[in-house]
């Protein structure tokens, strides 16, 4: 029996920012009082979210650490999801590309919702909004990273897991956005014109040209 030499291809690079994403989580903890179980626990209850608001006893770098996971992760995932859709070999540098976009259009949209909110006067209002958008964000991390690591190591990147995967993700997004709406019900009595313009530019219209990019 002649043996033979068998080869597995992977991308170290994709583990290595798996890990990188795991270890901004674990040394958060160190420095923060509130565990990840307190931000998990935004899905049925606001209790984090008020005591978090004013940023006390390190909620803030949690919540931080937990934006950049989610960050690099949604990046990740579009930048997967597109090499494959396109039968492309998947590659470092079009991911650093994939998260650099990413993170360029999360800041222009908080640097021109802020800009909206001042000259429509409803600072407060993107406050919350803000905050809320934060928090669901951190909570949106943990199951994206876990998605990941699901859709590429043990579905090896199939096109069915891929695009079960995308549905989820479209479906948590659009399902934020009425917990949003609705959340902030109470305040859109007196800027409910300025804010519906606000969401509707900078909240869905910027996630579909931004999926509509890649698709080109």
């Amino acid at each position: 029996m002649n043996l033979e030499p068998r080869y597995i291809e992977l991308n170290d690079w994709i583990s290595i920012t798996i890990l990188f994403c795991v270890a901004i989580l674990a040394v958060t903890k160190w420095f923060s009082k509130y565990q990840i179980t307190d931000v998990l626990s935004s899905y049925y209850n606001n209790r984090f979210v008020k005591i978090s608001r004013n940023r006390e006893n390190g909620s803030s770098i949690l919540i931080t650490a937990s934006v950049i996971v989610y960050t690099i992760n949604i990046a990740l995932f579009m930048y997967v999801y597109y090499q494959k859709q396109q039968q492309l070999p998947i590659a470092l540098n079009g991911f650093l590309l994939s998260l650099t976009i990413t993170s360029v259009f999360f800041l222009t949209q908080h640097v021109i919702g802020k800009l909206i909110a001042t000259l429509c006067n409803f600072e407060e209002l993107l406050f919350v909004v803000q905050h809320h958008r934060n928090i669901h964000r951190a909570m949106l991390a943990y199951a994206l990273l876990i998605t990941n690591c699901i859709v590429i190591y043990v579905c090896h990147s199939s096109a069915s897991a891929l695009l079960t995967a995308l549905i989820f993700i479209g479906f948590i997004l659009f399902t934020y956005h009425l917990v949003l709406i609705y959340t902030c019900r109470s305040l859109l009595f007196s800027t409910h014109l300025y804010f519906i313009l606000y969401l509707c530019t900078l909240e869905i219209i910027p996630y579909l040209l931004l999926y509509k990019y890649f698709m080109l």
